[in-house]
């Protein structure tokens, strides 16, 4: 038959691979890591997790070692027709609804789609029914960009279906844990018009909804590097000034810190302000602690200061930015003169309007109080990368320099995100700082009872802080800005430039020295747009608050993108000196010849010479722009009318993707960006809804090959598109079609794509293009169909399809014989009270970006159908469980499989004997010094993994006799010592449900030797022993004749080579292993043993139990109850 795939002229968001900000993998290489904001490990293998999006859509995320990651979507209730449009950012996949697509970002922040952010935050897990959000009342208004407006009048949130836990009043917001059930009110309001009585109240407040994003701790002789001992020698030690520490609390049991909090309150929960992580306490210590635990060795820069202790991070170093932003506000309340904030949002390279930057610039003007706050630890990913809420102009934001001076290869470097300003302001040590450790932690590097060291922006922002507290205690009358501008303009230059160190190195003896003030502290003149002409003009104050006039001696100090110093002319200050009067200010301009100099970033400072020898600094910064010219995009509909409504496009340079890769929002039909010369791929895709949101058309229109040398105009016609169309040798409903164009440029390092998910129901475009001449270009095509069915029918038969083609050569396929394979899948019966639903995700191995979206079909147990695949294609099967009683669904997911042309081949899901086994990505490895476990609770006969939880579970973990974890999970974390040792690892896996009555209970005992080796980049696996388990004559409901032939395979880790199986046992028991009876054994292969079963008549299942040993020590011993029924 033929199915259409089904109805366009709405431009779709883009699938972008590899940005300027971050490389990205090239063709057939794995995707750049992500950054993972929970404490997770490294392990080989897919992973799965569920996320499900505000608007109750879920999205289950597959992520592999070798290729990137794919997604299997669940429509919310009554969004059958909803379309969905994938875009790849570096490493982030965002999955985006198309009926709210026009809200983002405006009204919904981005990140609420961001999978992978959601993901590695536990999102997944700790947030199933609700999304944690931060609701700004006027973003909307223009007011918000500094933050330093009028709060504005508050919504009604009860309409909105908002129930506020915490008030931001800094950003005239409120924090909240949305229900995504019950998140429809919210995005009626956001998308109704005005005069609508509840749109009006939302839009008249212009509310947008943010993620309550993720933060994290950003993890020392290191006093002297910036001079604190002549500070203390002069009597300056921060007394009478208080220091916040913002931070996951602090251990006031501490000798260093035993007698210097003034104040403290619980952000996270909690109930307590104590450290069990280790960061604050070291944070704290920095910045203020006696140095008592060392006998002043490791004394803090500020040890006479005051401390406030706000805990804004849990246990695990991790908190909500809601948590940070109420934190800041009680700290400036509470009179800290100074707030350290050693945290950031990696990932987020905000220019300055992000509610957690904002706050830092209300509460800094209307308090005086100066936060003092790491750049943030991605300075591997280079330029461009300091974090919120670094990011706010009015923060001290500090990097981290090692003993040497030289900025580290971690912290972050500018210029601050979306406006090329100077950040970070200064630098600190950060490197291996040796400090206070919060009692029973072991945090980074132990030291000793009361000391580890660590490395990252988070040592080096308490430094500043310290410094701050000694100046402040040494001039009270300074607020925090002037604190600010003495830090930076006394700072000492060092090895880089202002846009990895700032105005340099703080030290002391200079700031102390320092009376002259500059201001504003940096001179940022942001980017010299292409063609250049004309001149720029910043001034600079200097006040003087002493008593006698001071002579200034002014010098630029400044060179271009190459190091070398600028062309004569290109830069001018309007005097050469200036005399400051006592008490009083004199002001100096620096004009900057737009069109001087090569193109990029120029770094300096004028300094300013006083007459003692003494330099102020202040820091100057431009990027001057490319040749670059106007690319405009427009777009057509079907109807040959340029499109009104909101879209995106791709845009990459295909000579070389690091030039230009990005997409671009459309408003009207057009937009146009600024891009260097050279042959450019712009595509996108447009979309018809109906009056519920429901996908009705969608077009994917590309113009693979546009030249630019001037000014020019890209024109995307929906109406050159012609149906996608797929037929099938059975008859069959098209349920999804998914569509992929993927653009690589010519040196194959960058991608840039873009992805739809759309109904059956819906018709699809595509417009033809020729085969490129620079880079490659990839058309795939994805079909979920099934047999016809009434209701929620489980289909006796269906069909996964994909296709891949370099260019749009065609857009109708056919499924024959020939080219699908053919699996009969059985569905074995597990218990009742569970929706189960099946689906394969297929992706191609030599592209990884080139992928067809998993769709889940209801599936019966205790059946078999026929589920066809396309050959040559990578497929992944994945059996879905939904609970009724609300447990976490149960995913069991297969190893990939490429099938060839009429290839017959059967598997059977959930069947018996289902046991813990070490498989895929469920290991046991070694990091380095570092023992990881991630261990699969669940794995079925025939090796589909459960990544699911169960009812309960227990994984404790012995070093050489001694007890080193004991967690309800089923993953840990614990250190190797360099001489190794011997493990016992304990693991009881618990599920005992209406909806689960096979192997309801599983424990599981491994003993081994480990070493240290690998890296978490490379981890090494351990031969550890794992035990499978075959029953002859298993049927669809688990059951085998109570007379019956069992397989036991024992084996090593796959992967590793192990020594050879001396020992093995095994017991059966008819009565849930009250009692328990010896099978004999017999051994018909390397590993793999056989055994008689004869159990009693009336036994209604059996228990099994065994035990085995390697010739080198290891051993296994398992336990599985209800392993299989009887019939």
């Amino acid at each position: 038959m033929r199915a259409r795939a089904g109805a366009a002229a709405v431009l779709a968001a883009v699938l972008v691979g590899g940005g300027t900000a971050a490389s990205a993998a090239g063709p057939g290489s794995p995707p750049p890591a992500s950054t993972s904001a929970a404490p997770t490990s490294a392990t080989t293998g897919s992973t799965s997790a569920t996320v499900t999006l505000i608007t109750g859509d879920r999205v289950t995320f597959t992520r592999s070692a070798d290729g990137p990651r794919g997604v299997t979507i669940e429509r919310g209730a009554g969004r059958e027709g909803v379309g969905f449009l994938q875009q790849t950012v570096n490493d982030r996949l965002y999955v985006i609804p198309t009926d709210v697509a026009d809200l983002v970002p405006d009204r919904l922040d981005r990140a609420l789609f961001d999978v992978t952010r959601l993901v590695d935050a536990g999102y997944h897990e700790s947030h199933q029914g609700t999304v944690p959000v931060i609701v700004q009342a006027n973003a909307a208004s223009g007011e918000a960009t500094k933050g330093t407006r009028a709060a504005s009048a508050e919504p009604d949130w009860a309409d909105l279906g908002i129930e506020p836990e915490r008030k931001l009043e800094s950003v005239d917001a409120v924090a909240a844990d949305l229900d995504r059930a019950a998140a429809g009110d919210l995005l009626a309001a956001l998308q109704a018009p005005a005069p609508d009585a509840r749109a009006a109240t939302a839009a008249a407040s212009g509310v947008k909804v943010w993620l309550d994003a993720p933060v994290q701790a950003l993890d020392a002789d290191s006093t002297p590097q910036i001079g604190a001992p002549e500070a203390w020698a002069a009597g300056y030690t921060g007394e009478g000034v208080t220091v916040a520490v913002l931070d996951t609390g602090v251990d006031t049991t501490h000798p260093d810190l035993d007698d210097v909090t003034v104040g403290s309150r619980d952000f996270t929960g909690t109930g307590n302000t104590a450290d069990g992580f280790g960061h604050g306490t070291h944070v704290a210590s920095i910045a203020l602690g006696s140095g008592d635990a060392s006998d002043g060795v490791n004394r803090g820069v500020a040890p006479g200061a005051d401390l406030l202790v706000g805990k804004v991070l849990d246990n695990d170093g991790y908190g909500e930015m809601s948590w940070v932003i109420d934190g800041m506000e009680w700290a400036a309340g509470e009179g800290a003169d100074v707030v350290n904030l050693s945290l950031g949002e990696s990932g987020n390279y905000s220019d300055g309007t992000d509610p957690a930057s904002l706050a830092v610039n209300t509460l800094s003007a209307q308090y005086d109080t100066l936060f003092v706050i790491s750049a943030g630890n991605d300075g591997e990913l280079g330029n461009g990368t300091v974090t919120s809420p670094g990011s706010a102009d009015a923060a001290l934001t500090v990097g981290a320099v090692d003993d040497a001076d030289e900025v580290t290869w971690f912290s972050s470097r500018g210029p601050r995100g979306g406006d090329n300003a100077l950040k970070p302001d200064v630098t600190a040590p950060g490197d291996a700082i040796v400090a206070a450790r919060a009692a029973g932690t072991a945090m980074d590097t132990v030291v000793d009872e009361y000391h580890v060291a660590a490395s990252g922006t988070s040592m080096a922002a308490p430094h500043v802080a310290g410094a701050a507290a000694v100046l402040k205690q040494a001039r009270p009358e300074l607020t925090g800005q002037e604190l600010k501008s003495i830090l930076m303009g006394s700072a000492q230059h060092t090895s880089g430039s202002v846009w990895e160190e700032g105005a340099g190195r703080v030290y002391l003896p200079t700031a102390l020295e320092q009376r002259v003030e500059a201001s504003p502290s940096s001179l940022s003149f942001g980017t010299f747009e292409y063609p250049q002409s004309g001149s720029e003009t910043r001034t600079l104050t200097y006040e003087n608050p002493t008593d006698a006039d001071v002579t200034l001696d002014l010098a630029l100090d400044a060179t271009g993108p190459d190091g070398e110093p600028l062309p004569a002319g290109a830069a001018a200050l309007s005097a050469a000196s200036v005399t400051v009067p006592a008490q009083g200010t004199a002001t100096v301009d620096l004009t900057v010849d737009t069109a001087a100099g090569a193109a990029g970033r120029v770094s300096g400072a004028v300094v300013a010479t006083t007459p003692g020898g003494g330099e102020i600094r202040t820091t100057l910064g431009w990027d001057k722009e490319p040749e670059l010219y106007d690319l405009t995009v427009e777009v057509l509909g079907r109807d040959g009318a340029t499109y009104d409504g909101e879209a995106s496009v791709g845009v990459m340079n295909v000579d070389d993707g690091t030039r230009f890769n990005e997409f671009v929002q459309l408003e009207g039909g057009t937009q146009t960006v600024r891009v260097p010369v050279g042959t450019y791929s712009v595509a996108g895709k447009l979309w018809d809804e109906d009056a519920e949101g429901a996908i009705t058309e969608l077009t994917a229109a590309v113009e693979p090959e546009v030249e630019v040398t001037a000014d020019t105009t890209a024109v995307l016609d929906a109406g050159d598109g012609e149906p996608v169309t797929v037929t099938t040798q059975r008859p069959a409903d098209l349920q999804q079609i998914s569509l992929g164009v993927d653009r690589t440029d010519e040196p194959y390092e960058q991608l840039n794509g873009f992805g739809a998910i759309v109904p059956g129901t819906a018709e699809v475009y595509a417009t033809p293009t020729a085969p490129v001449t620079e880079g490659g270009l990839d058309f795939s095509t994805g079909f979920a169909l099934a047999a016809p069915t009434t209701g929620d029918e489980a289909p006796a038969y269906t069909y996964d399809l994909l296709y891949a083609q370099d260019g749009v050569e065609t857009v109708d396929f056919a499924a024959t014989s020939e080219n699908t394979a053919a699996v009969r899948a059985g569905y074995a019966d597990l218990g009742d009270g569970a929706v189960v639903q099946s689906g394969w995700f297929g992706e191609l191995e030599d592209k990884w970006w080139i992928y067809k979206p998993g769709y889940p079909r209801p599936a019966t147990t205790g059946s078999v159908r026929t589920e066809y695949l396309s050959a040559d294609v990578s497929w992944r099967s994945f059996l879905d469980i939904e609970p009724a009683d609300g447990s976490d669904t149960v995913l069991f997911n297969s190893e990939n499989r490429i099938y060839t042309g009429g290839e017959e081949d059967a598997e059977t899901y959930g069947g018996a004997v289902l046991n813990t086994q070490v498989r895929a990505d469920r290991v046991f490895e070694t990091q380095g010094d570092l023992l990881a476990l991630n261990i699969a609770g669940w794995t079925d006969a025939e090796g589909h993994q459960s990544s699911a939880y169960g009812v309960s579970e227990h994984l404790r973990v012995w070093q050489d006799g001694t007890q080193v974890a004991d967690v309800e999970d089923f993953w840990a974390d614990v250190p190797v010592p360099a001489e190794g040792a011997d493990y016992r690892v304990a693991l009881d896996a618990v599920r005992d449900t209406s909806w689960w009555n096979r192997s309801t209970r599983v424990s599981t005992e491994w003993t081994f030797h480990a070493k240290p080796g690998g890296s978490a980049e490379e981890p090494v696996d351990l031969p550890v022993l794992d035990v499978g388990f075959a029953v002859a004559g298993m049927d669809l409901a688990n059951k085998a004749p109570a007379r019956t032939k069992a397989t036991l395979t024992v084996r090593h880790q796959p992967g590793t080579t192990g020594s050879k199986i001396v020992e093995t046992r095994l017991w059966w028991s008819p009565d849930d292993g009250a009692t328990w009876r010896k099978a004999t054994l017999n051994r018909t292969g390397d590993g793999v043993y056989t055994a008689d079963l004869r159990v009693p008549a009336g036994t209604e299942q059996v228990s099994l139990r065994v035990e085995a040993k390697d010739k080198a020590g290891a051993t296994i011993k398992q336990t599985v109850i209800d392993a299989y029924g009887v019939r």
